[in-house]
């Protein structure tokens, strides 16, 4: 091992060390937890900002079994960002539930070790290592309020519907070793598009697509998502609805593209069906709930439906340049988003556990109680909407033109269609705040302050930033995915 092997992989040094610190300092510590956050926070800041630091060259290590360029680099400070506003917006509610322990972060922390891994992976080994290293710690925090009949729940079903993912990824990857003898992508892909076996590279394919399409709640392999939201911390739902996914995207765009570059054609025309089923799936259900976090969770579904549609392009066209930056900037403005909306939620929880239980019905005569938290929720769902002036907008706009440029008008037709869909679902929370008197009446006991108000001018911040500026947002995602290549 050289010095240079652990520079490429400094920020989820940093990461770890911290983690591993949280848990030997938690004994320690009694109900005051500042120090744990504390690190947490510094960590998280320190990776980005490390990952920055080392750009503007390539770097690999452990024989380019880690790659660390501008494509690493975009997903790091994304993760980085995801994980504390996470961090941000935990404390209070994990204490209105006597849960305030250390093993949270450090469980976070490892999470976005795992979610980096996966971004800057150039091998098979190196790729699944990353995911099972994010899936057991998300494991775990679904299941941190162990007292509570719905997070054990959420536990046990992402547990077992996860692991049989894993172990369908896991099938594919041995299946790719066998029919080249290689793990590194570069040479797998070249394996493959000179074997001419198109029935092992289809089995491969179907079978690496099935396992990470359960990570992004592709439909049909979406069944755990609305129960997991629903019943983990509402903390660890927003960050399962942005975190995990960008990874397994951030995954999934680098192995299609470079393992299984010999059959694009085939994999593009499945994920097209896949963004058909995922988009309706996503919205119709959407329509029907009352519970605003099985809503959001059925809502993350359809923009995975979108976000595949780019993926369909992207195999479509030769040089898929601009699919590709346009789902990483998707991705961006959806994180900042939909962490936004969770956040609000969190806060919510926090300052009525007893009576506020994520209904609409919950929701009604916010405007009045709660007039920043009412204001801040329709910024966010705006934005999720696709609202011109909002990161929603910017996302869809490119993403949607991308589609088109890749000769499939229809798709984004259909895309736009169903985008409008979800205008009645996004917008029935709006509706409720503003116009809907409560069932039953009850008044936060503070306002938004300390760490959750951070996280919130954070959220709103970016999501403004993006829809009114995107320039900067866009040219970061084109270097991201040019470098991938290069």
């Amino acid at each position: 091992m050289k010095t240079s092997d652990l520079l490429t992989i400094l920020p989820e040094i940093i990461l770890a060390l911290a983690a591993c610190a949280i848990l030997l300092l938690e004994p320690f510590l009694k109900k005051d937890k500042t120090a744990n956050i504390a690190i947490a926070l510094t960590a998280l800041i320190a990776s980005g900002v490390a990952a920055l630091g080392l750009g503007g060259e390539t770097r690999s290590s452990f024989s380019n079994m880690v790659v660390l360029n501008d494509y690493a680099i975009f997903f790091a400070v994304l993760f980085a960002a995801a994980g504390a506003l996470t961090v941000l917006m935990t404390p209070r509610y994990l204490e209105a539930y006597e849960r305030h322990m250390g093993e949270f972060y450090a469980l976070l922390l490892f999470a976005v070790v795992g979610m980096d891994l996966m971004a800057a992976s150039r091998d098979l080994i190196a790729f699944y290592v990353g995911l099972e290293l994010m899936a057991v710690s998300s494991y775990l925090l679904a299941g941190f309020l162990r007292y509570q009949i719905k997070s054990n729940e959420a536990a046990l079903k992402y547990l077992v519907t996860g692991t049989f993912a894993s172990a369908i990824t896991l099938y594919g990857v041995s299946l790719v070793y066998g029919l080249t003898g290689a793990t590194n992508y570069q040479q797998v892909g070249q394996a493959l598009m000179a074997s001419g076996n198109t029935t092992g590279v289809g089995l491969a394919t179907a079978l690496v697509l099935v396992g990470t399409g359960f990570k992004i709640s592709a439909a049909p392999f979406h069944m755990w998502t609305p129960d997991v939201y629903e019943g983990a911390p509402t903390p660890v739902t927003a960050f399962f609805s942005v975190g995990p996914k960008a990874a397994a995207l951030s995954a999934i765009l680098v192995i299609f593209v470079t393992v299984f570059q010999a059959s694009a054609h085939t994999w593009s025309v499945i994920f097209i069906a896949l963004s058909l089923v995922t988009m309706l799936v996503g919205n119709l259900f959407a329509l029907v709930q009352k519970n605003i976090k099985r809503m959001l969770a059925y809502s993350s579904i359809a923009h995975v439906g979108y976000l595949l549609a780019g993926l369909g392009a992207l195999g479509a066209l030769d040089q898929g340049f601009l699919p590709g930056q346009a789902i990483l900037l998707y991705l961006a403005a959806y994180t900042f988003m939909n962490l936004g909306a969770f956040a609000v939620l969190v806060y919510l929880k926090t300052q009525d556990s007893v009576h506020f239980d994520y209904s609409l019905s919950d929701m009604a005569g916010l405007a009045r109680r709660s007039p920043w938290a009412a204001i801040l929720m329709s910024l966010f769902m705006f934005s999720l909407t696709g609202i011109p002036g909002t990161a929603g907008f910017i996302g869809k706009f490119y993403l949607f033109n991308s589609i088109v440029r890749a000769d499939l008008t229809w798709l984004a037709v259909i895309a736009v269609v169903f985008s409008a869909v979800s205008a009645f679902y996004y917008l029935r929370v709006i509706v409720y705040m503003f116009f809907r008197e409560p069932e039953v009446e009850f008044q936060p006991r503070e306002g938004i302050n300390g760490s959750m108000a951070a996280a919130l001018a954070l959220c709103s911040l970016a999501v403004v930033v993006i829809g009114l500026v995107p320039a900067s947002a866009w040219t970061a995602a084109q270097n991201a995915w040019v470098n991938l290549f290069g």
